[in-house]
């Protein structure tokens, strides 16, 4: 490619990352050429044999006994990335409490995963990992508003968890002016109130989220074998524009093309990462392990939707923009997000390379 063509490129390629929203969080791809480019995973695979099984974990060898491993509070479990992490944590074999507003996921309309036979049901869900049913797996959904730290405590209270992931996610708050999009921008077609900004809904719940982790790892947590003997994992969803100050171009990109409603999110996305490495050092390492997934654009092997922003993506990527990472699956980022909680050496910022790797 020509010297000269390569900084208009990197300047247009960056305007449709921007423009194509779902360069924050939720937007779908369809099956073709990003599919390609994505690296096959054994949990994703994992995840399609065990959806269209009806057999119970004892005879399904990939779905294990629901618990086994201990408690996740997943936090936005209803949502399109926070479900996809709960189901495939259920199917890992922990079991799973989801916290949001709603509680139990909406059906899905159409065919959607395996021609609609994943159910949401309200109270307790049998949902499986990554799309489909899944016998013997169960899913406590929950109806609370983690804005609330008591409700996030009086949930950890209940004791038994072994990590938290926080996957509250906002892409337009009310002061970008655009909120109205969130329902068609929103994997899960979710509805913001009007004190929904970004710093309360990711600063503020995850910092509720973080200190009620911490209160409840310094006093001895409750595992499955007795008192808490290492760092409980907290995997937070961030975005992979809140590491743009690190690489080149990526500073300019913040300060000159993006919106002020992306900083704005941006902003709140880094306050978390600092809140956790800010506890992790306080601890010395030995009361939390703050895990931060960086994905770029997340998309879904079966949504089909959204082609041009997908394409850039990997137009962007593959091109070497260091500021555009390469999207990733919500089956391979979910899968991810649950090996991670069960791997003491994961810790700190995880990239799509990272989402491959703990996806295998």
């Amino acid at each position: 490619m020509s010297t000269a063509l390569r900084p208009l490129l990197a300047v247009a390629t960056a305007a449709i990352v921007l423009l194509s929203v779902a360069s924050a969080c939720c937007a779908f791809a369809p099956h073709g050429a990003a599919r390609s480019r994505q690296p096959p995973t054994n949990c994703v695979n994992r995840v399609r044999m065990t959806a269209s099984s009806s057999s119970p974990s004892s005879v399904n060898p990939f779905v294990k006994h629901p618990g086994s491993k201990g408690k996740i509070l997943v936090l936005g479990g209803s949502g399109f990335l926070g479900g996809s992490v709960a189901r495939r944590a259920a199917l890992e074999g922990y079991a799973v409490v989801s916290l949001s507003r709603r509680g139990a996921p909406p059906p899905e309309k159409g065919g959607g995963e395996k021609n609609g036979r994943r159910k949401a049901r309200r109270g307790k869900g049998t949902n499986g990992g990554g799309g489909g049913q899944v016998a013997a797996t169960k899913i406590d959904y929950r109806s609370g508003d983690a804005r609330d730290r008591k409700v996030i405590d009086d949930i950890m209270d209940e004791g038994g968890f072994v990590g938290v992931v926080h996957a509250v996610g906002l892409l337009f708050d009310q002061s970008s002016g655009l909120a109205t999009l969130n329902r068609l921008a929103s994997g899960s077609g979710s509805r913001p109130d009007d004190e929904s900004t970004y710093d309360a809904i990711t600063r503020q719940t995850a910092f509720n989220a973080i200190h009620a982790v911490e209160f409840y790892a310094r006093k001895g947590g409750t595992g499955t074998t007795g008192s808490m003997k290492k760092a409980l994992p907290f995997v937070f969803l961030s975005a992979a524009e809140a590491g743009w100050p690190d690489v080149p171009g990526g500073k300019f990109v913040e300060n000159y093309l993006a919106p002020g409603w992306m900083r704005r999110y941006l902003s709140a996305k880094r306050a978390v990462e600092g809140k956790l490495e800010e506890v992790r050092q306080a601890g010395g390492g030995r009361i939390v392990r703050p895990v931060i997934f960086r994905p770029s654009l997340i998309y879904s092997l079966d949504r089909p939707a959204s082609l041009p922003p997908v394409a850039a993506f990997f137009a962007g990527n593959r091109i070497g923009l260091p500021f555009v990472d390469r999207p990733v699956t919500v089956q391979a980022l979910s899968c991810a997000v649950v090996r991670a909680i069960g791997r003491d050496d994961v810790v700190g910022v995880q990239r799509f390379a990272d989402v491959d790797a703990l996806s295998q």
